[in-house]
Parts: C-alpha cells; sequence; structure tokens
C-alpha cells in the first residue's frame, strides 16, 4: 500500500511488489570496505523523512544522514505514509489512513519538523494523495476523488483557499509545480490514455504536451523549469523521457538502451538538474539504481547493492538517500541507505526490525 507514491492508474502498487519482492531477496555487505565515514555523512547535512513499518502501523520518521537523532514525526493509531517536504524543511506532508466499518479514508496532515502538534489539511476522501508543494511553501496542489473518480485541487498551506483546478470524469493525477509556481504539469486521462499535461497554477491554460497511444504519466521539472522528465510505456517498458514546457525536444534519457531494460521508475533531479536518478527494476528480486547525465544520457549504478530503489538527493547534491536491503533469508526489510553522489560508498542508516523506506532528503 504505498501511499505516498501513488500515481496514475494507482500505480502504487507495482512500487509496493518491487520493494516486497527486491528486500526478500537481495544480497548485501553493511560492513563494505568502501563505506561513508561518520565526518562525511556528518557533511551531507539535512534530514531524511520516511516511512517505517517498525511499529504496529506505518509511521512517519526522520533521521540524520549520520544514523543520529532518529524520531517519529506522525503519532496516533492510524498509518500515515510520508508525501512531501516544505521547501524550507520546516512542516513534512503525510497521508493519514484510517480505516473505519469497512471505509478507506485518507487526508493530508502537516507535520512540523520540530515536533509540535499536528494538523489535517484539506478535506477527508477515500484518496488524497501526490501533492506538491509551491516554491514559495503558501500553497499546494494534490490529487483527490473527493468530487470524481481523480481530480486536482489547490489549497494554502493553512487550509485556506481550497480550489478544485481540473474536471474530467477519466482522472487527472501526479501534480508537479513548476520552480517559479506559474506552472503545474500533470497527467490526466481525458483522451483516453495517460498523458502529460501543463496548466498555469490557477488552473487555467490546460495543454497537452505528449501524444501517444500508451501511457505517459509522473511528471518532474528540472530545477530550472526548463524541462520536465516523465515516465511512459510507450516502448512497451517504463522508461524515462523528457520534454521541454512547450512539448519541444522529446527524447529519451537513458542513451543506453541496452542497460536500459527492465523497469524504470522514481524520477529524481539533481539539485543543479545535471543528473537524474532513477530505480530500474532489472527482474525479479533485483532493481538497481542508475545515476544519469542529462546532456550526455551516460549512466553510472549505485554499486553494492542488488535491489535498491527510491532514490532522494541531498540538498547539497553530494549523496544520494535510497531504499535497499540490509539482511538476508527470514528476517529480511528494507533499510535507509546513503551512498556518495557517483554511486559508491553506499553504507545503511538504520537497522531497525521492520522495513524503513520512501525516504525524502529535506533541508
Amino acid at each position: 500500500m504505498a501511499i505516498a507514491a501513488a500515481a496514475c492508474g494507482d500505480r502504487a502498487a507495482r512500487t509496493d511488489a518491487a520493494r516486497r519482492s527486491g528486500a526478500d531477496t537481495s544480497r548485501t555487505s553493511a560492513a563494505s570496505a568502501d563505506s561513508l565515514t561518520l565526518a562525511e555523512r556528518r557533511r551531507a547535512g539535512g534530514r531524511i523523512v520516511f516511512l517505517s513499518e517498525r511499529d504496529s502501523t506505518p509511521q512517519v520518521y526522520t533521521i540524520l544522514a549520520t544514523g543520529e537523532g532518529e524520531r517519529r514525526l506522525s503519532l496516533g493509531a492510524g498509518a500515515s505514509f510520508p508525501a512531501a517536504v516544505s521547501p524550507d524543511g520546516r512542516m513534512v506532508l503525510a497521508v493519514a489512513v484510517r480505516e473505519e466499518g469497512g471505509e478507506h479514508g485518507e487526508q493530508m496532515t502537516v507535520l512540523p519538523a520540530g515536533g509540535s502538534a499536528t494538523r489535517a489539511l484539506g478535506p477527508a476522501s477515500s484518496r488524497a494523495r501526490s501533492p506538491s508543494w509551491a516554491p514559495d511553501g503558501r500553497w499546494l496542489v494534490f490529487e483527490s476523488d473527493r468530487q470524481s473518480f481523480r481530480d486536482l485541487y489547490r489549497i494554502g498551506v493553512d487550509g485556506s483557499g481550497l480550489r478544485r483546478l481540473t474536471n474530467n470524469r477519466e482522472g487527472n493525477f501526479d501534480p508537479a509545480v513548476s520552480p517559479d509556481g506559474r506552472s503545474i504539469a500533470f497527467a490526466s486521462s481525458r483522451d483516453g490514455d495517460a498523458e502529460v499535461y501543463v496548466m498555469r497554477s490557477d488552473g487555467g491554460g490546460q495543454r497537452r504536451l505528449t501524444a501517444f497511444f500508451r501511457d505517459d504519466w509522473g511528471p518532474r521539472w528540472s530545477p530550472d523549469g526548463g524541462t520536465i522528465a516523465f515516465l511512459s510505456n510507450r516502448e512497451g517498458s517504463d522508461r524515462i523521457f523528457l520534454v521541454a514546457p512547450d512539448g519541444t525536444g522529446l527524447r529519451k534519457l537513458n542513451a543506453d538502451s541496452t542497460r536500459s531494460l527492465g523497469q524504470e521508475a522514481d524520477i529524481a533531479w539533481s539539485p543543479d538538474g545535471s543528473r537524474i536518478a532513477h530505480t530500474l527494476h532489472a527482474g525479479p528480486g533485483v532493481s538497481r539504481i542508475r545515476i544519469v547525465d542529462v546532456r550526455t544520457g551516460a549512466a553510472r549504478e549505485v554499486g553494492g547493492v542488488t535491489a535498491a530503489s527510491q532514490p532522494a538527493w541531498s540538498p547539497d547534491g553530494r549523496f544520494l538517500a535510497f531504499t535497499a536491503s540490509a539482511r538476508t533469508g527470514a528476517e529480511a526489510d528494507a533499510e535507509l541507505w546513503i551512498a556518495r553522489a557517483d554511486g559508491t560508498a553506499a553504507t545503511p542508516i538504520t537497522h531497525a526490525k521492520g522495513a524503513d523506506w520512501l525516504p525524502i532528503w529535506a533541508r
């Protein structure tokens, strides 16, 4: 139930299945000769927000790159999934899940990183997912089924100004606010299959960027706003493509297609926009993280792990956090790891019984 990673057509199930199969079969070494030193990890800075299943229900935790300062952010008995961190790193958006009387409900909640009281944000519904912050941290956009199968809404961080931005019975998904806050990229199935669209931040001027008879989804803006990366199965497998916000310059990210056999997922732009880290699901129990040069398409992989996924860049772009398995056999589960930005020195930073995954690196 990967609620925070839910995408067009509820593709969260694929993410969760890959995580679980990988955690059960990977062979990694927590004592690698090439590991990050404590001094390096201290220089990484920021905090990593993540989902942990060490409690009776999934909950939101935070930890330093050193493995120190670990604490739980979400409260209460119900499950809670991390979804996004505010631009200043002070607030964590989570999706709180409630199961009552056979009914499934979700609501976004604000979890202050400093540990003060949490609060609900926006209306509850059976699906409330995929929030994306505006760069000034004053508002956000999210997807919800409160009035339809799935549409996009805008709301102030204080809960004011709730506004519906789309209205299509086929569904709208995966919103991503541009770095300048003026536009929102999203996926929509209004034309029969999922395609990537862009609209103004007020919902106006909706226009289609992609046109293919197979699905395009999961748009992610480059830090300078000049490129949108998205996922597409137009080649029969999930691949990452790049396109300009005006729909021109469409191209595939990975230049070496022979090494890209498998399913690509989890797009993560580096802070300087020069690289994209992503997951490559290469087979049952085998997933790797690739770091791709956006200009040339040249790629390298995070070494030392055979079941890694969900990369997240440090704020300075020098490190990657990701999910991998640190144990084997009956007690195998996912842990948080970090590595240098060149893929070397993979090092686990959590060691709890119960999966730790879905990392988001905050300032």
